[in-house]
């Protein structure tokens, strides 16, 4: 067997030693036993959870009876409190999944979509949120770190961008950066091992809420936020998040992919627009990035028309209950009536069986 000379020269091993180590130190740092030490907030384990759901998916609808219907939540935070008790009571045919995730795009939205059918997963509706948040590359942040496979940026190598790609990559090979170690929390909860045990208490909780609805991480308390509160809160998140909007011609690409590839397979697809807190709503759409973004909703309604619209704007009158939590979120208590305009909404417009 031939030798490599050039493994044989020691000086070679510095760099090779050097590099293991880090690997090792960056395997170590992003270790789930360290993690609970350095982390600081729990969207990974909500990206991370779907293929749980797609797997229960699977199982639940590979014996479904032939009537019943599969509904699909694809949106962000924003679709997390959907309740599958009024559902059941509403439209007890209806089997409800929620692949939603925070902040999450339209990029992520066709990820888990492809993995469903890929799956051989039926589908009958997809309510896919239709609200600015969802078509920046900003968007992008969380599933570029903690959910994206090769495949899926391979296929559209042409399509993502070069610091998306960036970013994919980087995650993949060093997952620090995926896990950033943060010596100063880690510190805090050495000190304060309570804080440690909380944390993991309240990642336990999720994943064994979303287990138990099927994605979705309802909340079935009624937040009490003041309204001054409500306020100036509406006034700083425009400010932030707003002032300088830019939408993604990666995301515009994606979102058209998605009901493209929802006629393919004669998924009925329903643009849901979430009701926000009526101070921070008028702000954000009176701002002109939102008159280009209805425009957007029209041009694909007259490409695509099958495809629904529900923007919950227009049923606030009819809304009993508007508590929010922030002015982005609709307090958890109030998601009954959401959910009963959805299914009278899909009966009315979606050919949704009646309840008998």
């Amino acid at each position: 067997m031939k030798r490599i000379p050039l493994l044989y020269r020691k000086i070679l091993w510095i760099p090779l030693g050097i590099a293991a180590l880090l690997l090792v130190w960056d395997r170590l740092l992003s270790s789930e036993k360290i993690r609970p030490y350095t982390e600081t907030g729990a969207e990974y384990y909500f990206y991370n959870m779907k293929d749980k759901v797609l797997s229960t998916m699977k199982k639940e609808t590979d014996s479904k009876k032939e009537d019943q219907k599969v509904l699909t939540f694809f949106g962000t935070s924003h679709m997390g409190e959907f309740s599958l008790e009024e559902f059941e009571k509403e439209s007890p045919g209806l089997i409800v999944y929620n692949l939603s995730g925070p902040s999450a795009p339209y990029s992520f939205h066709n990820f888990t979509l492809e993995k469903l059918l890929s799956r051989k997963i039926p589908l009958d509706y997809a309510i896919l949120e239709y609200y600015p948040d969802s078509g920046t590359d900003f968007a992008n942040r969380y599933p570029l770190r903690y959910s994206y496979d090769f495949p899926f940026f391979l296929r559209y190598w042409n399509i993502f961008s070069t610091n998306e790609w960036d970013s994919f990559l980087k995650a993949k090979v060093f997952r620090t950066s995926v896990f950033p170690p943060r010596f100063k929390e880690a510190f805090s909860r050495i000190k304060n091992p309570s804080e440690v045990q909380q944390l993991v208490f309240i990642r336990d909780i999720l994943i064994n809420e979303s287990d138990k609805f099927k994605g979705g991480i309802p909340n079935g308390l009624l937040a009490n936020t003041p309204e001054d509160k409500l306020g100036s809160e509406s006034e700083r998140i425009f400010n932030e998040s707003y002032k300088n909007f830019k939408s993604s011609k990666v995301q515009e690409y994606f979102l058209r992919n998605f009901l493209n590839t929802a006629r393919e397979n004669h998924i009925k697809v329903v643009l849901w627009t979430p009701l926000l807190y009526s101070t921070f709503s008028e702000k954000v759409r009176s701002a002109p990035f939102f008159q280009e973004w209805i425009d957007l909703r029209n041009k694909l309604i007259q490409e695509y028309p099958e495809t629904l619209v529900l923007d919950m704007e227009e049923y606030r009158s009819r809304m009993k209950c508007q508590k929010f939590i922030d002015p982005h979120h609709l307090s958890g208590g109030c998601y009954a009536e959401p959910t009963r305009f959805l299914v009278e909404f899909l009966q009315e417009k979606g050919n949704l069986p009646k309840k008998k």
